[in-house]
């Protein structure tokens, strides 16, 4: 039998194969048991009768009631024994040929029905069941010299012919069907395929999310915290209390960010203005103690929203990593507005001792989910040292492409 078409996804459970489709045949239905019972009981009392009366030879009714006893026992097996379900058949046929113009042609149903069985099912070759008829076709001519009732032979040859061509149009049905059924479950397992990666693609984009909110606020907060304790063992307790101050403005400011991240997925069409919202996050920046510069060049213009939220995203990685690997230098930022796109690009200053760090960021979670989310909207990112500074390049269309 033909199974149906391996799932490509090695973590899942395997497609199973459509019994559903393989029992479809017609001689599973209980129409069909019925049918077989009624014709079955009425060949048995026919032949007995013949028997007693002595109408019918000992030897006819025996190959009559074994015929009949194969058609029903191949139709009552179960579907897994289907190579015993096609050695009755075929014994039914055989049987039911020998005798059918003994029997006036009653003795030929159990055959037609055995033949029709194995034509019309679609799991099995068509040329069993040819071969089958055919082979039922030669045993009628034996019964017409055995018994030289010529009408009963015409009867049983048109039955024969009639329930061949019945039981091919009923397997290409079949076949028809069990082929959209097929179709059909490889269209559920794509489908479900579908929405397993839109939902890894949906957690790779919170998980960019939570790092930027948690690496930009928390990571200020480390270093302000870490001033604070210097300047207390110190002494300097005016400064440690702008410090602390500082501190709490970036606590509020990481908590407004973390509402932001949460209404951005609950949202994804609301975006501010990316030069708007980039200078907010220099301007917290600066009340750090660190320094940095916005600068524009082009018309600003609509954005896609999800390219305004990259663009914020890659601002904050930018300034989050230069206070914690290059504190106290500058970082200058851009936008460089086009018809088609806008440019970002962010430079910030190496001290000596800050190289290595900086140089290193290009395995940390934050410039592999920015190179991932300018990917995912299209657009492109690098990073990389330049000319003594740490270099961050973006281009994202204004509108997503894909």
């Amino acid at each position: 039998m033909s199974s149906a078409t391996d799932d490509p996804r090695p973590d899942s459970a395997p497609r199973p194969e459509p019994a559903r489709v393989r029992d479809l045949g017609g001689d599973r239905r209980p129409f069909a048991r019925v049918f077989t019972g009624l014709a079955a009981a009425g060949v048995t009392v026919f032949i007995v009768q013949e028997l007693i009366t002595g109408s019918t030879p000992t030897w006819v009714a025996v190959v009559t009631l074994g015929g009949t006893a194969a058609w029903v026992a191949g139709v009552l097996l179960p579907s897994r024994w289907d190579r015993a379900r096609a050695v009755l058949f075929v014994t039914a046929a055989v049987c039911g040929s020998l005798v059918a113009c003994g029997t006036q042609v009653l003795g030929f149903i159990p055959a037609i029905g055995a033949i029709g069985g194995l034509v019309r099912r679609p799991h099995r070759r068509v040329i069993m069941g040819l071969a089958t008829a055919a082979l039922s076709l030669v045993l009628l001519g034996l019964s017409a010299l055995l018994f030289p009732y010529p009408v009963q032979l015409i009867s049983s040859v048109a039955a024969l012919i009639i329930v061949v061509l019945i039981s091919l149009s009923r397997r290409q049905y079949l076949a028809a069907e069990r082929q959209e059924r097929l179709l059909l479950e490889e269209r559920l397992a794509v489908e479900q395929e579908r929405a397993e990666v839109a939902a890894l693609a949906e957690r790779s984009r919170i998980a960019r999310d939570i790092h930027d909110v948690l690496a930009h606020s928390l990571g200020g907060l480390v270093l302000q915290l870490d001033a604070v304790e210097a300047l207390l063992e110190s002494g300097r307790h005016d400064e440690a209390h702008r410090r602390v101050t500082a501190a709490r403005g970036l606590a509020a400011e990481g908590l407004e960010e973390a509402r932001r991240a949460v209404d951005a997925l609950r949202d994804p069409e609301t975006a501010a203005d990316p030069a708007a919202a980039i200078q907010q996050l220099i301007d917290t920046h600066r009340s750090l103690g660190a320094r940095a510069e916005l600068h524009q060049s082009g018309q600003p213009g609509p954005l896609d929203p999800a390219a305004a939220g990259a663009l914020r995203r890659a601002a904050q990685e930018v300034l989050s990593n230069a206070r914690r690997h290059a504190p106290g230098m500058p970082t200058e930022l851009s936008l460089d507005w086009t018809p088609s796109d806008v440019a970002f690009r962010a430079s910030t200053g190496l001290a000596s001792s800050a190289t290595a760090g900086l140089g290193g960021m290009g395995g940390g979670r934050g410039l592999v989910g920015l190179s991932e989310r300018m990917a995912a909207l299209g657009g492109t990112a690098t990073a990389g040292v330049q000319d003594h500074a740490f270099v961050v390049e973006a281009h994202l269309p204004r509108a997503r492409t894909g």
